[in-house]
């Protein structure tokens, strides 16, 4: 895949098996005593949604990177990130401890600073996601990461509160 080719589409198989089976297990593992198992990889994240007033829950991978911890989305694929266009409170499961965080989305260069860590910590899901293109061993996000930040993805930067 090229740095600037669109990101893979998830299909209704993957979508259903996520959301039946991965996202339920990891929502249990990673607010239990277990939670080394995938908290090195994936934070769960808790919020309240400002119209429903629901409280969701949801896993996501994550780096750390800009004071914080950095979740990153296919825009097209979900549309828990809207939620955080202005910043937002919210709570993370992170590396086993409930903390209260703000959450929101992050545009222009700081995007492309935290994709790009992003992509350093997570080589194969940043290639699934577009951002990243690795080439004879080396990772060559910087245009990838640059078209990614402007149309593609979602980047939600979490702030511990």
């Amino acid at each position: 895949m090229s740095p600037t080719a669109a990101p893979h589409r998830v299909s209704d198989a993957q979508r259903t098996l996520e959301q039946r089976f991965a996202n339920p297990f990891l929502r249990r593992v990673l607010r239990s005593p277990l939670h080394r198992l995938a908290s090195r990889w994936f934070v769960l994240v808790s919020y309240v949604g400002p119209k429903s007033g629901r409280r969701y829950w949801f896993p996501v991978a994550y780096a750390v990177a800009g004071g914080g911890i950095v979740a990153v989305t296919p825009k097209a694929e979900s549309n828990w990130w809207k939620n955080f266009r202005r910043p937002m409170a919210c709570r993370l499961w992170y590396r086993g401890q409930r903390r209260e965080a703000t959450g929101e989305v992050v545009t222009g260069e700081f995007a492309v600073d935290l994709l790009d860590r992003y992509a350093a910590a997570h080589g194969l899901l940043a290639r699934e996601l577009g951002i990243s293109e690795t080439v004879g061993g080396r990772t060559a996000a910087d245009e990838g990461v640059r078209a990614a930040a402007r149309d593609d993805v979602a980047v939600v930067l979490f702030r511990f509160d």
